[in-house]
């Protein structure tokens, strides 16, 4: 049985709701339905209106075609809705409609169809559509599209993520004296149950450079390894940990983790990759909340409706919008041709973010359909879009299909933050001029970017069209900096409610033209939360949202936050799939446990530091990392948690590490973000833009979590090894081992620039023996002390380099030499012949356009062969497994 509905429902169709592009909602006429349900009319339009829009219109304006305009004509919403110039035709209405005046080429109005006009029989027909109601068929809805879904009452109840958290006693053990905390218990007690053991305890070396990693992601200094060995207290390692979680350090790596889950990037990524260039303030805040330790239910209230949050004063309320970036710096596709897609799709990619950052489900799925394995209906996914339709989405871009540099950019969908008192506003005039000198300059480069004259050289010696672009992009970036509201104070990217508060329709097969029933705005069904209010008709509904995920009622937010604490520390999850907690991920090993950390962490006020700092002082956390063949054979994969699990660093620890051993790393925070510098630049693998980012990278010596990170043009340090994937949640990367990686140890300049570093001033330490700089690199890179055949082997190794590199120096300036002598009589063949033909008069070094030149390897000076053996050693400590690894 399937209900037919009029497909008037889905005539109130808002595009500022989720993009503020415009301010009221289209009205649908009272002739609509009736017209629509018309078999007369139904008759008419699919006899004499539909073959005319196919013959002369599909052509342009239709979904598989480029839309030109932004115009859809094969779809009754997509006419309603219209392009660039607003409504194509209003039902009942003909002489407001502006497709009549397109095909009766009136003055002021684009002539439709190109090159000919419709016949007066067919402008009749048109008109007489129009006037009746604009009927169209009636979409086939099915039936079981909304209400209860019968079968999912037993997946509820069935399925361990969704059920209450369970309290429960720590079970006892055999080993009582093993526990140094409940923890511990739980875990002790399946390994009994399996009869097996866990390994011994650490070392005290061991256990300091994991707990620096694990907190900081830096390692422990020298000073700090020896004060920790000296230090024979039972809180020796509670102090450490204390003193880390303290650190500056701690919340940027920390804060690195949820940027992960929180997809950010500095820039849309997709078909046209433009920057954000004021993303950093978000990274900022994260950065602040976790070393705060701001409670991470407030934390996630921010994100998800800080600016619907009391606000004690102006710092909280910039806080609390900026927060807001969580939902605003996803993927987007700006030259998405049909505003309503790009709309939806965004609202799709915020539902994706929120449900699988903070619930772990793959909500988003079902978009199109009923969720296939969690029961999840496609009336509670349109439930949600309602919320996030019913927000302006402040990313300050626009979509726009074909667009350049600043048509992307929209500078009302940005938020003002910091004092209104101290803004300036750039002078209108000055505006309008820039505006007009460039709709030249792109009228000017477009006219010679095809043409021959465009090969022709300027008074410069360039090709006119290099020179016609350079002038559009400049008068491009300065106009944006003068249109840009951070002129006139400092703007975030965010949401906020939108002017028109609706709920939405649902989306048939995920189309976004196809629209069905309208839902209320609501919460998942598998989730009963009864102390979350209803969402008020006046408001998004963001603030219910926020409330009801971080409700104690609710036990997936503290169970997915729990479970990723734990991931961090142990290298995998209580639960292994981190960001799926449905039906297709894995259940957990240790499922008492889950429940009882997620109590304790919601009993003990959200706080990420004190859930870190109970996890580490366990019995399990302070395991080696040594094999039992017994364990082994019974887990392999430590799930039981008998060993303490090797993980390889991040590439962000593995560069910041080499930085803070060459004593070149920059541990204070730096202003804003170099992204800020390619804003209204179209962002190309291969382009300039690649080769400035590297540059930027080279001369950056901050921690890896400050440097630039625009979707498509990771840092190179950072790429390969793995780093997070931008245009999704990543709660866990992927761990790799290939060769690019050793070849980036071997040659990136970077490695080679600290292993130098190091080298020199081992070297300028005169009072050292070899012996001992061979001992001060172990300690300083690997954290340990060198054993005595390594010291042996390291000397032997840094005698026979000197002597091999003091040879091939000498082979080098030779051959340099007679390179130099040919080089010289080529030279002046080259003047002599250039001086025949004039050829040298018209020389310019800036002839050949430099935009697409490679990247040039940094060149690194190594002052004598003694040094260049030292720093070929560190760098071999570098490369190291030893290194890459914590234990």
């Amino acid at each position: 049985m399937r209900r037919i509905f009029p497909f008037a429902t889905g005539l109130g169709i808002v595009f500022g709701a989720g993009l503020a592009l415009a301010a009221e909602a289209p009205t649908a006429l009272p002739s609509a339905p009736n017209a629509a349900m018309n078999p007369e009319a139904i008759e008419f339009f699919e006899k004499k209106i539909r073959p005319l829009l196919v013959e002369n219109c599909y052509t342009c304006h239709s979904a598989n075609t480029n839309a030109r305009g932004g115009l859809r004509v094969d779809d009754r919403n997509g006419l309603l809705s219209g392009g660039d110039q607003g409504a194509a035709i209003v039902p009942g209405a003909p002489d407001d409609s502006l497709l009549l005046s397109a095909v009766k080429h009136e003055a002021g109005s684009p002539k439709m169809p190109p090159g000919k006009q419709l016949t007066p029989e067919q402008i009749g027909d048109l008109t007489k559509w129009i006037a009746d109601g604009a009927a169209w068929p009636a979409l086939e809805i099915p039936s079981d599209l909304v209400g209860p879904k019968p079968e999912y009452a037993e997946l509820i109840a069935e399925h361990w993520a969704w059920q209450p958290l369970q309290k429960s006693v720590p079970p006892e053990v055999k080993e009582s004296a093993w526990p140094l905390a409940d923890l511990d218990r739980y875990l002790l007690a399946k390994l009994e149950a399996e009869n097996l053991k866990p390994v011994a305890s650490a070392d005290k070396r061991t256990l300091i450079r994991r707990a620096s990693f694990d907190l900081t992601g830096l390692p422990p200094t020298t000073e700090e390894v020896a004060a920790f060995l000296s230090d024979d207290s039972e809180q020796a390692f509670a102090k450490v940990i204390d003193r880390l979680l303290a650190s500056p350090a701690f919340g940027e790596h920390w804060g690195r983790h949820w940027l992960d889950v929180a997809r950010y990037g500095e820039s849309t990524g997709s078909s046209r990759n433009v920057p954000y260039p004021h993303a950093w303030r978000y990274r900022d805040y994260v950065i602040d909340a976790f070393q705060k330790d701001k409670p991470y239910d407030q934390f996630l209230r921010e994100q998800i409706a800080g600016d619907l949050l009391p606000a004690v004063d102006q710092q909280q309320r910039d806080e609390q919008l900026i927060a807001t970036g969580f939902l605003a710096l996803g993927v987007k596709d700006v030259n998405q041709r049909f505003k309503v897609r790009f709309i939806m799709d965004n609202v799709d990619e915020q539902i994706d973010s929120v449900s699988r950052s903070v619930l772990a489900l793959t909500v988003s799925c079902a978009r199109c359909h009923d969720h296939k394995f969690d029961p999840i209906s496609t009336a509670e996914y349109y439930a949600l879009a309602g919320i996030f339709e019913s927000s302006d989405l402040c990313a300050g871009v626009r979509n726009k299909m074909g667009g350049g540099g600043l048509d992307y950019y929209d500078t009302s969908l940005l938020l003002q933050v910091g004092d209104e008192s101290v803004r300036n506003s750039a002078p209108p005039e000055k505006i309008e001029e820039l505006k007009t000198k460039l709709a030249a300059a792109r009228q000017e480069f477009q006219a010679l970017r095809d043409s021959p004259e465009g090969n022709e050289k300027a008074p410069n010696g360039r090709p006119k069209r290099n020179v016609a672009r350079q002038k559009m992009n400049r008068l491009q970036a300065e106009l944006a900096a003068l249109s840009d509201p951070a002129v006139q104070g400092p703007v975030a990217y965010g949401v906020r409610d939108a002017k028109v508060i609706r709920d939405t329709e649902i989306r048939l097969r995920g189309e976004a033209e196809l629209m069905g029933p309208v839902v209320p705005r609501g919460f998942l069904e598998l989730l009963t939360v009864e102390e979350t209010p209803a969402i008020s008709a006046s408001s998004s509904g963001r603030l219910e949202l926020a409330q009801w995920l971080t409700s104690p009622q609710n036990p997936m937010t503290s169970r997915v936050m729990v479970n990723r604490i734990w991931s961090h520390l142990f290298s995998r999850g209580l639960v292994s799939t981190v960001d799926n907690f449905g039906i297709n991920g894995d259940v957990p090993t240790h499922p008492e446990l889950l429940d009882h950390l997620a109590a304790r962490f919601v009993e003990q006020g959200w706080s990420v530091k004190r859930l870190v700092r109970d996890i580490m002082l366990s019995r399990a956390y302070q395991l080696s990392s040594e094999n039992s063949s017994v364990a082994a054979n019974v887990d392999p994969a430590n799930r039981l948690v008998w060993r303490h699990s090797p993980r390889r660093l991040t590439a962000e620890e593995i560069r910041d590490s080499m930085l803070a051993s060459a004593n070149s790393l920059d541990a204070a925070r730096p202003q804003g973000s170099p992204a800020q510098e390619m804003q209204v630049r179209e962002l190309r693998n291969n382009g300039p833009e690649a080769r400035q980012l590297a540059e930027m990278v080279a001369a950056n010596h901050h921690r890896s979590v400050y440097l630039p990170l625009l979707r498509g043009l990771v840092p190179a340090s950072l790429e390969v090894f793995d780093f997070a994937e931008q245009g999704m949640v990543t709660g866990s990367r992927d761990v790799t081992t290939v060769a690019p990686q050793a070849l980036y140890l071997l040659n990136n300049a970077m490695v080679r620039r600290s292993s130098l570093q190091l080298a020199e001033t081992l070297l300028k330490q005169e009072h050292l023996s070899d012996a001992e700089r061979v001992e001060a690199a172990y300690q300083t890179i690997l954290g340990r002390s060198a054993a005595e055949p390594e010291t042996v082997r390291v000397q032997a190794y840094i005698t026979e380099f000197a002597a091999a590199a003091e040879e091939f120096e000498l082979l080098a300036q030779s051959t340099a030499d007679e390179t130099m002598l040919a080089q010289s009589a080529a030279d002046e063949s080259t003047a002599e012949a250039a001086a025949g033909t004039g050829a040298g008069a018209n020389a310019n070094p800036d002839e050949a356009d430099q935009t697409d030149a490679p990247i040039q390897e940094e060149v690194i000076a190594v002052a004598d062969s003694r040094t260049a053996a030292w720093m070929s050693f560190c760098q071999a400590l570098f490369g190291s497994a030893e290194f890459r690894y914590v234990r």
